[in-house]
């Protein structure tokens, strides 16, 4: 099942990934993250998103950058692949945390947060997006709506949709 975090820059996204996988893998799934980023991938340095997300417990990293693309902190050959054609290297995940892809025809919770220099909500112009995630009192549209901190709740109501 792919469920993505949606937000604008610095909302939280990878925070909120990191505090996740772990209690999804506490409930015995197997998580898989992809990351799309803007930026040219970086050499592991112990700080990239991938390597972020590898330490919480993903058993599988795939960033996708402008030009170039890993898997688990390997460069691949060739340009990088359109999310739907990343499903053959995530089959063996009951998750996959997809980071970014705003306009993924995938269920996705939007992060919202409130010092967040964007505050455009994605959820009004998004049926895709089946919940946010807010560190104050935002409008949810009618969605079910997180706390930010809550990564406890948020977990398991990705665990009920991945059932």
């Amino acid at each position: 099942m792919f469920i993505g975090i949606v937000g604008w820059k610095n909302s939280g996204k990878t925070t909120l990934i990191e505090r996740l996988i772990p209690l999804l893998v506490r409930r015995g799934l197997k998580v898989m993250t992809i990351k799309h980023t803007h930026h040219e991938l970086r050499p592991p340095d112990g700080k990239t998103d991938g390597e972020r997300h590898a330490r919480a417990g993903a058993i599988k990293t795939i960033v996708i950058a402008p030009g170039a693309w890993e898997m688990s902190g390997r460069r691949q050959a060739g340009a990088p692949p359109e999310l739907a054609e990343l499903s053959p290297h995530v089959a063996g995940a009951d998750v996959v945390i997809v980071e970014g892809f705003k306009s993924a025809p995938i269920p996705k919770i939007e992060v919202r947060l409130e010092a967040s220099p964007t505050q455009n909500p994605l959820a009004p112009h998004d049926t895709r997006i089946v919940a946010v995630a807010a560190n104050y009192r935002a409008d949810s549209a009618g969605l079910p709506r997180f706390d930010l901190d809550d990564a406890e709740g948020i977990a398991a109501f990705i665990a009920a949709l991945a059932k």
